[in-house]
């Protein structure tokens, strides 16, 4: 299933209008639309913004295996999931902590 088929399909199973969804993600409500009507492709940010205004983990919402030539294993969307819902801030920090733990590893 494309991404904006499986949008319309979580949001209308969740009974929002694309109205609700667009204010609850904070994105326009044109965005969701065009998503749905696969006229545009959802930036990743988007794409987080949605998953937690569904309350579904991002890996829900875009199957990224669909996208791999080998499929994640479950520690790999785990991280996926939890990064997505994580702030900037946040983020930027994780990745700081994951680029320090690489290079004592390396060493």
């Amino acid at each position: 299933m494309d991404i904006g088929s499986k949008l319309r399909y979580l949001r209308k199973s969740r009974h929002l209008s694309s109205v609700e969804l667009a204010q609850k993600a904070n994105v326009s409500q044109s965005s969701i639309s065009d998503i749905e009507c696969n006229r545009r492709s959802p930036r990743l940010n988007t794409l987080s913004s949605l998953s937690r205004a569904l309350g579904i983990p991002l890996s829900e919402l875009l199957p990224v295996d669909d996208l791999l030539e080998h499929p994640l294993k479950e520690e790999e969307r785990q991280l996926l999931d939890l990064f997505s819902r994580m702030n900037a801030s946040q983020q930027k920090h994780l990745l700081g902590l994951l680029e320090s733990l690489k290079k004592r590893h390396e060493n």
